[in-house]
């Protein structure tokens, strides 16, 4: 997979399209499919140029944003099994490859629709075929996709891990903190503190995992494991409401293989069953 950023005034032949409405993911069912040929839907229009996110095999992955009143599905497109659903209901079911593509098909997305006029002098944006970025005559810096780093982590004791619940998530399903890097810190610094604030533990033996490009809008996930040190469960805020201890043989339900938590939690819990 080669990763481009370009505008094309048409589709190219032999490309591929993956398509959004109201920040949801056109999917098809039957067939597990996100991309789709230009062939098998219903004329699409749009007055801007559209944005190539990559290139497979030789054909171009195109990204497209189109109004929730449009019926895009060809007539040899089944309408219950097609239909456009939030990407968090798919990515459990995408392999590493699909998730990136996924996942830098909505960020591109995003970054296109926020960058058509320019944010200083109100006129229009043009694009910058060299950058792969938008820009202004009115400012020299070019609108490159802005990422927002982020820290995850899996806090360990042993045989116990602690894991936390947004009221945003399915039943009884814990997961591990997360939060975002402020300003000047670094990654371990924003560990820390996050972990304090959160849940009011002291955390040591810090280790560094993998990362993840999240989509929710636009982060990149460090992920570590910490070791705890002190201190008693507090929620200090509103973004968790429970956290627990949680014995690796005795676990809630968690995230899928294919997020990073997911990857944090069965990693380690490996790592045990070894010793």
């Amino acid at each position: 997979m080669k990763l481009i950023r370009e505008l094309h005034e048409t589709i190219k032949e032999d490309s591929k399209l993956i398509i959004f409405s109201d920040n949801k993911i056109l999917y098809d069912q039957k067939e597990n499919t996100y991309s789709f040929e230009i062939k098998d839907l219903n004329p699409i229009e749009q007055s801007d140029p559209y944005l190539a996110i990559a290139i497979i095999d030789n054909y171009y992955i195109y990204v497209l944003n189109v109004d929730s009143d449009k019926n895009i599905l060809g007539i040899f497109m089944d309408p219950d099994s097609t239909d456009f659903v939030d990407l968090r209901q798919i990515l459990g079911f995408l392999d590493k490859s699909s998730f990136l593509l996924t996942s830098r098909a909505s960020i591109l997305n995003t970054w296109a629709a926020n960058n058509y006029y320019c944010s200083i002098c109100g006129n229009s944006h043009s694009f910058n075929i060299k950058e792969g970025a938008f820009e202004c005559r009115c400012n020299s810096t070019p609108k490159y996709p802005s990422i927002s780093p982020c820290i995850i982590t899996l806090i360990h004791d042993e045989d116990k891990i602690l894991l936390g619940r947004s009221k945003f998530f399915p039943p009884n399903m814990f997961s591990t903190l997360a939060g975002f890097i402020e300003a000047g810190e670094s990654a371990e610094e924003a560990l820390i503190r996050e972990v304090k604030e959160e849940v009011n533990l002291h955390v040591s033996d810090i280790k560094y995992f993998s990362s993840q490009s999240w989509p929710f809008p636009a982060q990149l996930m460090l992920g570590y494991f910490c070791k705890y040190k002190t201190g008693d469960i507090l929620l200090n805020d509103a973004e968790l409401e429970d956290a627990r201890w949680f014995n690796i043989n005795d676990l809630p339900i968690i995230p899928p293989d294919a997020s990073i938590s997911g990857q944090l939690i069965r990693s380690y819990i490996e790592g045990r069953l070894k010793l």
